[in-house]
């Protein structure tokens, strides 16, 4: 199904199933050294790029193109300890993102029985 890796439907909401596994990790670690003196808490930037790339047009070779970041926050720092995880963000973070992903599954899923069916011709 090589025309599929040219669906901008289809590739959009694969790499937004990307970003959230990536999200889920950086947000897994955040938690994870939640008592870690020091640790600084990263995020991943995407929406923000994507948002940038559908004012200018969206294709597959870009869709392709872009990437997440991770960034580490170094400005803010509110314990003594100097780690700046809050860990009620953290855990509705993660739920938000567990919700986006289930989202785009059944996106996905749905893209894909609408192809099933057209294949089949009904």
């Amino acid at each position: 199904m090589g025309w599929l890796n040219n669906d901008v439907t289809y590739l959009l909401l694969k790499k937004m199933l990307d970003v959230c596994t990536l999200r889920h990790r950086v947000i897994a670690n955040n938690i994870a050294n939640v008592d870690t003196p020091g640790y600084k808490r990263a995020t991943v930037i995407f929406e923000e790029k994507l948002r940038s790339l559908l004012k200018r047009g969206l294709n597959a070779e870009k869709i392709r193109e872009i990437q997440p970041q991770i960034y580490i926050d170094e400005t803010s720092t509110w314990r003594e300890d100097f780690n700046n995880v809050d860990i009620e963000k953290e855990m509705v973070r993660l739920s938000t993102n567990t919700l986006r992903y289930s989202i785009y599954a059944q996106l996905i899923e749905k893209k894909l029985q609408m192809i099933k069916q057209a294949i089949k011709g009904k």
